[in-house]
């Protein structure tokens, strides 16, 4: 069934049908003045203590906050592993809680079916979100990686968010550590890239999709069908059915710092990526070609003579995709059970989401506008985007670091 936009769920019917049913740490008592559950999912994670000082280090812990660490494996995963996992568990059970922060660590083997970060991050979610049921009030959520770390106002600022902007969910700011060698900065240069890109062609709802910087509140997160238990691209599809209900907002003063370090956990993501890195550096020093933006950009701007039904003349590659999804045959039943504009852009952006829209660019790619290196869609994006001075003659980790500046003020140029 899809939860994105057919109904909301009350917290019982969720708890019912949806969530994960066996608790992660039977018997436990939250304490009656939390408000702020941490979810750390950790499988084969040696850096799990450092991610969980990282959060212990905080400055100025503004409420009560429990950090609820899933240690996780597959079935039948091999003896390497879980003793990994054992180690991880049994040097987490030696952190002692502060004040104002307390760990609860779950040690749990998965379906080998289903086994993945999506369901892992899922059953901390829904573990914590039971907990705030069961304290009778809504609490915050917040979506953590066991190879993280955070900055130093990173709780506070969360709290301070959900208290001052009426905050529903929310996406934080990242930064990756800038290491000269890994290939890093490059993937991390793509991804603000493809985000910045999306924003200049005037795509609405535009977002990173980094599982470790979500965060939602636990009615809000119930009432929408909590998190899927993809394998992979978790992240992805629990943002897209978020990110275009009331309340939700970019925090860019609370900032994640994923590593920067291979992986073959997940299918796909940062550590797969520097995998890939290391065999073809090619692969992700290449990127979307801006042409693609500027189509949609002109998709954009021509969208309400579309719905005017005038004849929009689109660009080649723009108007194939539209007649392979039957956009105006689409187009046509949104209008007819539309009661105004405003009920038809929900509905047409319901539909229209970020998975469509990565569906025309990808239908782009493959049918008119190749990619291109990396370094030359950054110099177009710059050129009509960005506008950062010199921006050519920077080193790459300049220009990230000058991009980074500019999304964190929410601007689109210096």
């Amino acid at each position: 069934m899809d939860l994105v936009t057919t109904f909301s769920l009350s917290k019982d019917y969720y708890f019912e049908r949806y969530a994960w049913k066996t608790p992660l740490i039977p018997h436990f008592n939250p304490p009656s003045d939390l408000e702020m559950v941490v979810v750390i999912p950790a499988y084969k994670e040696s850096q799990l203590g450092l991610a969980v000082r990282s959060l212990l280090a905080c400055s100025e812990v503004p409420c009560r906050v429990l950090l609820l660490i899933v240690i996780n494996a597959p079935e039948q995963s091999s003896l390497d592993d879980l003793n990994l996992n054992q180690r991880a568990y049994e040097e987490i059970k030696q952190i002692k809680d502060t004040d104002q922060i307390n760990i609860q660590v779950g040690n749990i083997r998965l379906p080998k079916k289903k086994a993945g970060v999506g369901l892992a991050r899922k059953i901390g979610l829904d573990e914590a979100a039971r907990w705030f049921k069961k304290l009778n009030h809504s609490g915050i959520l917040v979506c953590f990686d066991g190879d993280c770390r955070c900055s130093d106002s990173y709780l506070a600022t969360i709290y301070s968010a959900y208290k001052n902007q009426n905050l529903n969910a929310g996406i934080l700011d990242y930064e990756h550590p800038l290491d000269l060698e890994s290939g890093i900065i490059s993937y991390e240069l793509g991804l603000r890239y493809y985000t910045d890109g999306l924003r200049y062609s005037g795509y609405p709802h535009v977002h990173q999709t980094l599982g470790s910087c979500i965060t939602i509140n636990s009615d809000h997160y119930c009432k929408h069908g909590g998190m899927n238990t993809k394998k992979a691209g978790e992240d992805f599809y629990f943002l897209n059915k978020i990110v275009r209900k009331p309340g939700f907002a970019e925090i860019h003063e609370a900032l994640v710092y994923p590593a920067a370090r291979t992986s073959d956990r997940v299918p796909f993501g940062t550590g797969r990526a520097l995998i890939g890195y290391q065999v073809d550096k090619e692969k992700i020093l290449s990127a979307y070609n801006p042409l693609i933006f500027e189509d949609i950009k002109t998709f954009m701007t021509r969208l309400p003579r579309i719905i005017q039904g005038q004849s929009p003349n689109l660009p080649a590659a723009i108007q194939k995709f539209l007649n392979a999804v039957d956009f105006y045959q689409k187009l046509d039943k949104l209008l007819k059970n539309s009661r105004n504009l405003t009920s038809f852009y929900k509905q047409f952006y319901d539909w229209f989401d970020y998975f469509m829209i990565l569906k025309m660019i990808h239908f782009s790619r493959d049918n008119a506008h190749t990619n291109i290196p990396l370094e030359a869609g950054l110099s177009h994006l710059n050129k009509n985007y960005w506008k950062i001075a010199s921006f050519n003659t920077l080193t790459p980790q300049d220009q990230l670091i000058k991009i980074r500046a500019l999304n964190r003020l929410g601007q689109t140029s210096l």
